[in-house]
C-alpha cells in the first residue's frame, strides 16, 4: 500500500481546517440561508479545484522522481559493467591522470557512494547533520579522501556552478567535511582496514 506523501497529508489537514473555518464564517455573516448555502457551494468548489491542482502537481513530481530513478538505475548498471571490464571502461572519459585500473575502479565505486548520498540529500531523506556525520566517517579512509581529492573539482564545478541551491549546499558540506578530515590528520590506509585473524563475530574470539 502506497504511503501518503507528508506534504499531501499536511495540505489535506490544512484544507479541511480552512474549509471548516470558512464555512462557519459564511453562515455567521450571511443571514439568508439560501445565499449562505450558495456561497458555501462556491467556496467548496474552489477548494476542490485547488485540491485537484495540488494532486496533479504531486503526480507530476512522482512521475519525475520515477523517471530520474530509472535513469540512475541505467547509469549504475553501465558503471558496474565498466568496473568489471577494462575494455568497456576505456569507452568512458580517461582519468585526469594515468592510474592503475584497480584504483580507477575504487574511485568509480566511491563516486557511486557520494552520488547515493547526493540523491538522498536532494530528496530530503538525509539532513545536513546526518550527512556531515556520514562524511566524517567516510573521509577517515584513504580511498574516500583520494577520490574526493581526485574528483572534487568536477563535483564542485557541476554543483555550485548550477542553478540548484541544494546541490551547491551538498557540495559545500562534502568539501567542508573533506577539509576537516585532512586537518584532523592522515587517513586510515587501506592495508589497515582488515585483518586475517578472524572477526569479532567468530565464537572462538568471544
Amino acid at each position: 500500500m502506497a504511503m501518503i506523501p507528508r506534504r499531501a497529508l499536511v495540505f489535506v489537514i490544512f484544507a479541511v481546517g480552512c474549509l471548516s473555518a470558512l464555512l462557519i464564517l459564511v453562515f455567521r455573516l450571511i443571514d439568508n440561508r439560501a445565499q449562505a448555502f450558495s456561497a458555501a457551494s462556491v467556496l467548496i468548489s474552489g477548494i476542490a479545484l485547488t485540491g485537484v491542482v495540488v494532486s496533479l502537481t504531486f503526480q507530476a513530481q512522482q512521475t519525475k522522481a520515477a523517471r530520474d530513478e530509472r535513469d540512475r538505475a541505467t547509469h549504475r548498471q553501465m558503471i558496474y559493467l565498466t568496473m568489471r571490464d577494462r575494455a568497456l571502461a576505456e569507452c568512458l572519459e580517461p582519468p585526469n591522470s594515468p592510474m592503475p585500473f584497480e584504483r580507477y575502479r575504487q574511485f568509480i565505486f566511491a563516486n557511486l557512494i557520494i552520488g547515493r548520498w547526493y540523491a538522498a540529500h536532494q530528496l530530503g531523506d538525509v539532513d545536513d547533520s546526518t550527512l556531515r556525520y556520514t562524511l566524517k566517517r567516510h573521509f577517515r579512509g584513504e580511498i574516500g579522501r583520494a577520490h574526493w581529492e581526485y574528483g572534487r573539482h568536477d563535483w564542485l564545478r557541476g554543483a555550485i556552478g548550477g542553478q540548484q541551491r541544494k546541490a551547491a549546499a551538498f557540495a559545500d558540506i562534502v568539501e567542508d567535511c573533506y577539509k576537516d578530515a585532512v586537518d584532523a590528520g592522515p587517513a586510515v590506509p587501506t592495508v589497515d582496514y582488515f585483518t586475517d585473524e578472524g572477526t569479532d563475530l567468530d565464537p572462538q574470539n568471544s
